[in-house]
């Protein structure tokens, strides 16, 4: 089994995803300013800009059997992917 590097597709993020990534982005600009760090504030740049683009983050896995049936099961968990996504 082989892990590919993270793929990004834009406006594909749920509306709980995004709440979420505006309560991290406002976490972050709340602890930066009472710290009086303002530089930290800086790190909630990315989850800004993820949430605004609406940036979805999934990791593609492949698989590779050598049974015959495990063509099958590949075929049968990429339709069931297919019909969750």
């Amino acid at each position: 089994m082989t892990i590919k590097p993270y793929i990004m597709k834009l406006f594909q993020v749920s509306i709980s995803t995004l709440i979420v990534r505006f309560y991290l982005l406002m976490l972050i600009v709340i602890v930066a300013g009472f710290s009086g760090y303002w530089m930290i504030a800086l790190l909630s740049l990315p989850v800004f800009f993820t949430a605004l683009m609406g940036i979805q983050f999934n990791r593609k896995i492949t698989a590779k059997k050598t049974h015959p049936s495990a063509q099958q099961d590949m075929n049968r968990s990429l339709q069931q992917n297919a019909a969750r996504a």
